[in-house]
């Protein structure tokens, strides 16, 4: 597996720059593969003082390379890099004597890696891109005012990101859509092969997230009326519309917001888009006098804390602007919190409104404060639709089924 980005490493600490759901989804969907006594070799980029080679699950070992400067890279900038990237694999290929079956590559800057290692290796090559650079940038130019084009084409680079991106998809052998929605995008915005074009839902490790009361639930005293949303703090993740929306209903019942997923790292460390956001946010809080409602309750261990944070909410709420899936869909509803899920989510196909949790706009502030009203006043309603969202991740999204798919895709490739 080819995933360069962010700070790769087990357990993954989430909230920092660029290491989030994706960084999820590689790490266990390589533990689910090392289960099925299937090894993999996990390669991203080397920087600060990691080692190079790492066994992290049986049958799993996470491989840095290193390439470009000593420190972080953002991933925007990350394809600068990825030719000596290659370069470097390569060389150590020749050293360790490795063969490999299938490359299976992420994101934009892995798929270019795994694009020019396809070629040289003579191997089949499959990617998820897990975001579109096209719709990307007609969702962010279209739903925040502030960051006209001008501005968001330094940022997200996205000119260079949707070339490469076609390029990637030209040549690899599968591309995986993480939903139907990702599938249809992708025939809608790029040039592709539609017979290869695989739909593969992203699976939730049910060890970890279920119903089950552990110790960590009793260290816990969250209050009534809670509700959870987990996302670094980046203005695709919508925070804001979760802040706007509260205030609309702030006198008619008592509630409790607690915002997690960000890093606990320095300032200095983080992104200048995590910086000005969160001072928004801290902004729209105290305009709306919400200084007591809300707490910010910063990096909580993916492993072992928070399923016990999803089982004492009421509801999670997923309020992206772009979303392309959302795993904390899947971890919530498997611990049996209620979700909202954005219109725009992937993870919205997961949901039968009404019946394991509720799909909304939630651009529409007033709309989703009066659902979470609805919700927190009918305990009732919340218990029927917590039940279904346990019951539909356990029976339909746990990784030991949905891994099978992929090991059929790789076979059939070979």
């Amino acid at each position: 597996m080819i995933n360069p980005q962010g700070y790769f490493e087990y357990p993954a600490p989430l909230g920092k720059t660029d290491t989030g759901g994706q960084t999820i989804y590689v790490l266990q969907l390589a533990k689910a593969l090392g289960k099925k006594n299937i090894k993999v070799d996990i390669f991203t980029r080397k920087f600060n003082d990691l080692p190079a080679e790492e066994q992290i699950f049986p049958n799993v070992k996470i491989i840095r390379i290193p390439c470009g400067p000593e420190g972080f890279l953002q991933k925007e900038k990350m394809y600068e890099v990825m030719p000596e990237f290659v370069e470097n694999i390569m060389h150590y290929l020749e050293k360790s004597n490795k063969e490999y079956d299938v490359i299976h590559s992420h994101y934009w800057d892995g798929g270019y890696a795994g694009h020019l290692l396809a070629k040289m290796l003579d191997i089949p090559h499959v990617y998820t891109p897990h975001s579109l650079g096209k719709l990307k940038k007609i969702e962010m130019q279209e739903q925040i005012e502030e960051m006209p084009l001008k501005q968001l084409k330094p940022v997200y680079r996205y000119h260079v990101r949707i070339a490469i991106e076609q390029k990637i998809m030209n040549s690899a052998d599968a591309v995986i859509a993480i939903c139907e929605t990702t599938r249809i995008q992708i025939l809608q915005y790029y040039i592709v092969d539609f017979e290869k074009l695989v739909v593969i839902y992203p699976g939730t490790e049910i060890e970890t997230f279920n119903t089950k009361e552990t110790r960590e639930d009793s260290k816990l005293h969250l209050g009534k009326n809670v509700i959870l949303t987990v996302s670094r703090m980046v203005p695709a993740k919508g925070l804001d519309r979760i802040i706007g929306a509260l205030a609309t209903i702030k006198n008619d019942t008592d509630f409790h917001l607690y915002i997690a997923g960000e890093t606990n790292e320095a300032r200095e460390a983080r992104s200048k888009e995590e910086i000005e956001t969160e001072i928004q946010i801290k902004e729209l809080i105290k305009k709306h006098k919400m200084e007591k409602m809300v707490t910010t309750i910063g990096y909580i261990p993916h492993e072992t804390a928070l399923s016990a944070y999803y089982r004492q909410s009421d509801i999670f709420v997923l309020a992206g602007r772009y979303e392309p899936f959302g795993l904390t869909t899947l971890e919530a509803m498997a611990c049996g919190t209620v979700p909202i899920v954005s219109s725009i989510a992937g993870s919205r196909e997961v949901i039968i409104d009404g019946l394991n949790g509720f799909v909304i706009d939630t651009h529409d502030r007033k709309l989703l404060g009066q659902k979470i009203l609805q919700l927190l006043k009918d305990q009732k309603l919340r218990k029927k639709v917590s039940d279904n969202a346990a019951f539909t991740i356990k029976e339909h999204y746990s990784w030991d089924k949905i891994v099978d798919k992929f090991i059929k895709l790789y076979t059939d490739l070979r």
